[in-house]
C-alpha cells in the first residue's frame, strides 16, 4: 500500500515536473500562425504557362518550392507553401503587411513552371493578430481552470487523476505540433480548447461506469477493472466517429480550417494516450494506496449501492419530442427559403475588411469614413468590447490601393495604431467552397453510417443519421432564422457538431446494445423498458460531457477574438441539439425500427412505455 502511494506521487512529480521544465521551450518554439503574427495570405490557381497541357504534381511541387525560396531569399520567416487539390497553391507569409511586397516576393525572380492566378487573399495586421491571440489564449485558459475544477469537485481523487492525465494530454498535444512543425493558428487553439472537454468525456465514461460498478457492491478495484473494461468500447467507438469527421474536414482541403481538423485528429490520438492508458495507470495504483480503502476515491456513499436508476419516461412521451423537431425543422425550413443566408465573403465573393481602432466608433461615423475615401461598403457592423472594431464588407473585390485609401482614411482619424484584416475571394474560389463544403458533410454523413453499421447494425447507424441530421440542421435553422453570418469556420462548426452528436448518440446506442444481451425482449413494454433503462444509466454522463464541452465554447464566445463568435456560437447550440437529439430522437427513432421486428401479438394495444 504504501509502495503504491510512493510510487503515484513519484511519478506525478516526475511527470508535472517535466511538462513545467518543458513547456516554455515548447511554446517559444512553436509555429505561430500569421493571424497571430500578422502577415499575407494568397490563394493561386495555377495553370500550363501555355494552353492545352495538363498540370503536373510535379509542376505543382516545383512552383511552390520556388515561391518558397523567394519569400526566403526576401527575409521571410517560415514562409508557409501548401499545395491544395490539383491546382490550388496556398502561400502565407508571417510578417509581411505590405500588398507591394507581396507582389514583389511572389512576382519576381523569373518565371515559373506554372501561371498563377490570385483567387483570394487575406491580410492581418500584427496588432489585430495579437489581440485576438491574447483574447483566444485568456478564454482558454478560463475554460481549462473551469473543467479541471469540475472534474475534483464530481470525482474527488479520481478526479485529480483526470486533471494529470488532462494537462499532459495538453502538453504532449505541444509536443507533437512541435515534433511534425505544424502551424498554432487561431483555428488550432479553438481545437486545443474544444479538445479538452472532449478528451474528457473518456475519464467520465470510464468513470461514471466505475461508479456504477461501486454501486453494485463490488470491491473498488473490482469496480474499477470491469469499469475500464466495459467503457472501452464505447470511448473506442465514440472517438472513431469523431476522427472520421475531422479526417474528412482535413481531406476536404478547405486552407482556413485545416488547422482545425489536424489539431483534432493529433487530439483524438494523444487523448486516447493520456485520458485512457496513463489515467487507468494512474488510477490503479491510487487504488491500491492505504487512503483508497476509505471509500472517497469516487466519493461513492454506502446509500448508493444497488441503487435503481429510474426516473422520466423517455419513450412514452416521444411523439412530442419528434413533433418539436419537426415543429423546427419546418420554421427552419420557410426561414431558408423566405430568407438568403447570411454569407460571409468566403462563400459568396468580395472583399470583408475588419478594422481595429483606439477608441469606439458608430457605424454611421464609420461608413461615412469609408465613403469619403472613395470606397463605400456594402454592410457595416460594430463590435468588439469596446465598440472599436468595424466589420466592412464590399460585394465587390478591392484591389490594394482601394483597401490602403480606407485604411489611410481611418490612420488619418485615429492615428497609426490601426489594424486591419483584409479577406477577398472572387466568384470561382466561393463556388469551389460550397461545393467542398456540402461534399465534406455528406461525406462525413456516409461514413459515420457505414461505421455505426458495422460496429453496431443498420438500425442504429439509420437512427445515428437522423438524429445527426436534426443537429446539423437545426444550426444551420439557428443561424437562418436569427440572420446569423456564415463563414468558413462554420464547416467546421457543422462538422464538430456532427461528430459530437454521434458521439453522445454512440454511448445511448453501445449501452442499448450491452442491455440487449442480457435482457430477453418479448413485447413492446420490454423494449421500452430497455431504452429507458439504458438512457437513465448513461444520462449522468451525457450531461458532464455537455456541461465540459460547452464551457470551453461559452468561453471562446464571450472571452475570445470577435472572429470566433459565430463559430463558437454554432457549436454552444449544436452541441446541446445533439445531447438533445441523441437522447430524445435517436434513441426513439430506434425504438421504432426495433419494434417492426417483433411479432405482431407482442404489440401492447396501449403501452405506457
Amino acid at each position: 500500500m504504501k509502495r503504491a502511494l510512493i510510487s503515484f506521487i513519484a511519478i506525478v512529480l516526475s511527470l508535472m515536473t517535466l511538462i513545467g521544465i518543458t513547456t516554455p521551450r515548447l511554446l517559444k518554439n512553436t509555429k505561430i500562425g500569421l493571424e497571430f503574427k500578422g502577415g499575407y495570405e494568397i490563394l493561386y490557381t495555377a495553370s500550363p504557362q501555355t494552353g492545352g497541357k495538363e498540370i503536373t504534381k510535379a509542376q505543382l511541387t516545383e512552383t511552390a518550392n520556388l515561391l518558397s525560396e523567394r519569400a526566403n531569399g526576401l527575409g521571410v520567416a517560415e514562409p508557409d507553401v501548401i499545395i491544395e487539390g490539383n491546382n490550388l497553391i496556398r502561400v502565407k507569409l508571417a510578417g509581411v503587411s505590405s500588398n507591394d511586397q507581396v507582389r514583389k516576393i511572389m512576382e519576381g525572380g523569373g518565371a515559373l513552371p506554372l501561371k498563377l492566378t490570385e483567387k483570394y487573399s487575406q491580410t492581418v495586421g500584427g496588432v489585430l493578430g495579437e489581440e485576438d491571440l491574447q483574447k483566444t489564449l485568456k478564454a482558454g485558459a478560463i475554460a481549462l481552470g473551469i473543467i479541471l475544477a469540475f472534474m475534483v469537485i464530481i470525482y474527488r481523487w479520481a478526479g485529480l487523476v483526470a486533471v494529470i492525465a488532462l494537462i499532459t494530454y495538453l502538453w504532449m498535444l505541444l509536443v507533437v505540433f512541435n515534433l511534425i512543425h505544424a502551424t498554432l493558428s487561431l483555428a488550432a487553439i479553438i481545437a486545443f480548447v474544444l479538445g479538452t472537454g472532449i478528451a474528457s468525456d473518456a475519464n467520465i465514461l470510464a468513470y461514471e461506469r466505475i461508479k456504477e460498478e461501486l454501486k453494485a457492491g463490488k470491491a473498488q478495484l473490482a469496480a474499477i477493472k470491469d469499469g475500464e473494461r466495459l467503457s472501452w468500447r464505447t470511448i473506442l467507438d465514440s472517438n472513431l466517429t469523431g476522427l472520421i469527421c475531422a479526417l474528412v474536414l482535413f481531406i476536404a482541403g478547405i486552407g482556413p480550417i485545416r488547422g482545425f481538423a489536424l489539431t483534432t485528429i493529433l487530439s483524438i490520438a494523444v487523448s486516447l494516450i493520456c485520458n485512457v492508458f496513463l489515467s487507468r495507470f494512474l488510477l490503479n495504483l491510487l487504488a491500491r494506496t492505504k487512503n483508497s480503502k476509505k471509500g472517497n476515491l469516487f466519493a461513492v456513499k454506502p446509500s448508493d449501492v444497488s441503487r435503481p436508476l429510474t426516473g422520466f419516461n423517455f419513450v412514452k412521451y416521444r411523439y412530442w419530442f419528434l413533433s418539436l423537431s419537426t415543429i423546427i425543422a419546418i420554421a427552419g425550413a420557410v426561414a431558408l427559403m423566405t430568407t438568403p443566408l447570411n454569407l460571409d465573403i468566403e462563400f459568396k465573393a468580395g472583399t470583408a475588411l475588419d478594422v481595429a481602432i483606439n477608441k469606439s466608433i458608430a457605424q454611421e461615423d464609420a461608413t461615412v469614413i469609408m465613403e469619403d475615401a472613395g470606397v463605400p461598403p456594402a454592410t457595416v457592423a460594430i463590435g468588439g468590447d469596446g465598440e472599436n472594431q468595424i466589420a466592412a464588407r464590399f460585394d465587390n473585390v478591392l484591389n490594394s490601393t482601394e483597401v490602403n485609401k480606407i485604411i489611410d482614411a481611418f490612420k488619418a482619424k485615429y492615428g497609426p495604431s490601426v489594424a486591419y484584416q483584409e479577406n477577398t475571394a472572387d466568384p470561382a474560389v466561393a463556388q469551389e467552397l460550397v461545393k467542398k463544403a456540402i461534399w465534406a458533410i455528406g461525406l462525413a454523413i456516409l461514413g459515420v453510417f457505414a461505421f455505426v453499421t458495422w460496429r453496431l447494425d443498420w438500425r442504429f447507424a439509420l437512427a445515428t443519421v437522423i438524429g445527426v441530421l436534426n443537429s446539423a440542421f437545426f444550426v444551420l435553422s439557428i443561424f437562418s432564422i436569427f440572420h446569423k453570418e456564415i463563414d468558413v469556420t462554420f464547416i467546421a462548426a457543422i462538422l464538430t457538431v456532427i461528430g459530437y452528436a454521434v458521439n453522445d448518440t454512440i454511448v445511448v446506442f453501445d449501452r442499448i446494445r450491452e442491455n440487449l444481451q442480457h435482457s430477453p425482449i418479448e413485447t413492446s413494454q420490454d423494449l421500452a423498458n430497455l431504452v429507458n433503462g439504458s438512457i437513465w444509466q448513461i444520462l449522468k454522463r451525457s450531461i458532464f460531457t455537455v456541461l465540459t464541452v460547452i464551457t470551453g465554447a461559452i468561453s471562446i464566445y464571450y472571452l475570445g477574438a470577435e472572429p470566433l463568435q459565430m463559430f463558437s456560437f454554432a457549436i454552444l447550440i449544436g452541441l446541446l441539439c445533439g445531447a438533445y437529439s441523441s437522447i430524445f430522437i435517436a434513441a426513439n427513432i430506434w425504438f421504432w425500427l426495433k419494434r417492426k421486428t417483433l411479432p405482431a401479438n407482442h404489440y401492447l394495444t396501449s403501452m405506457n412505455g
